[in-house]
């Protein structure tokens, strides 16, 4: 490398290329925030370090010497591509090509994709998502050696050290089909809830106990559990044709447009928090950060719409 680089001092290729605009030192000095005197030492530096005079006396201010009309191309080239270095990172969505990788539970990703995907269609066309299981045991791993850029999850499951930003609160509700005998007495009793049989979904665990079971046994109860699943997916068409009842996400309820009613629990069942997360290396991405925010408002726009539909089948 030639040592003279290190010479180079970017406010002498600035003073450099206003010099060859302006041809004028007072003029090229006030275009700079500099004096005369000021810019007057700028151009003895450029003079060491290129070996010529560069600009000369002519009528009216300065012209440029043979050497500097020789420099101009390559020190506007230089200032050009220093640019980019200086300015905000822009990111346009209509215009972006790219994939993101998305870590998502089948809950997070029933609620919030079709929203999501619906938007995305229409602002940023280029842009592919995949989704991969929100495996608690390895998300760190994955966000740490970048397989995986987001999560949809709950706290409890997300790794120390990554942002977060708010979804939504969730909370839990009763839901068997419609006709279902639980539901001809109107509320549903503490008894009654307790010898039906029951659906669970254990996504991370696989074991016959959840956050319902956590709430019975704080109280001296217990139900009757017939069905462990490990995912939602097959939940709604199960309790849609069959006697099970269960405990479940209210807003999920709210997604299967289903033949199925919803009703108050006759224990209180501790809610839970979705969130998004995402690793500091990504923090400041305007990509990133803008598909953030479109989750965000593909969820806040599943609440308006459900909320307008009403409940199905009523509470």
């Amino acid at each position: 490398m030639n040592r003279d680089i290190a010479r180079l001092d970017v406010r002498l290729l600035l003073a450099f290329e206003a010099l060859l605009t302006e041809r004028n030192v007072s003029r090229a000095a006030e275009t700079l925030g500099l004096t005369q005197q000021g810019m007057s030492g700028q151009l003895s530096r450029m003079r060491s370090l290129f070996g010529d005079p560069l600009f000369v006396r002519s009528t009216g201010g300065v012209a440029p010497t043979p050497r500097a009309e020789e420099l101009e191309g390559a020190v506007r080239a230089a200032l050009a591509s220093l640019e980019p270095l200086v300015s905000p990172a822009f990111f346009e969505p209509a215009s972006f090509e790219g994939t993101v990788t998305i870590a998502a539970t089948d809950y997070a990703l029933a609620l919030v994709m079709p929203g999501l995907l619906g938007r995305l269609r229409a602002s940023a066309p280029g842009l592919r998502i995949v989704v991969r299981p929100a495996d608690a045991a390895s998300l760190e791993t994955d966000m740490r050696e970048a397989r995986t850029e987001l999560a949809l999850t709950v706290p409890q499951f997300a790794p120390t050290g990554l942002h977060a930003m708010k979804l939504f609160d969730e909370r839990y509700v009763g839901v068997a089909r419609a006709g279902h005998p639980l539901l001809a007495s109107g509320k549903v009793s503490i008894d009654a809830f307790c010898e039906h049989s029951h659906l669970l979904v254990a996504p991370f665990r696989g074991d016959a106990s959840g956050p319902t079971d956590e709430a019975l046994a704080a109280i001296g109860r217990k139900r009757k559990i017939a069905l462990v699943v490990p995912g939602f997916s097959v939940v709604g068409a199960l309790l849609e044709r069959t006697d099970l009842i269960a405990a479940m996400p209210e807003r999920l309820i709210r997604s299967m447009r289903r033949d199925l009613v919803r009703f108050e629990l006759p224990v209180a069942v501790e809610g839970f928090r979705c969130d998004i997360y995402w690793p500091p290396r990504l923090h400041e991405s305007p990509p990133h950060r803008w598909l953030r925010n479109e989750i965000a408002k593909a969820a806040a726009a599943f609440d308006t719409s459900a909320s307008s539909e009403g409940p199905p089948g009523g509470n």
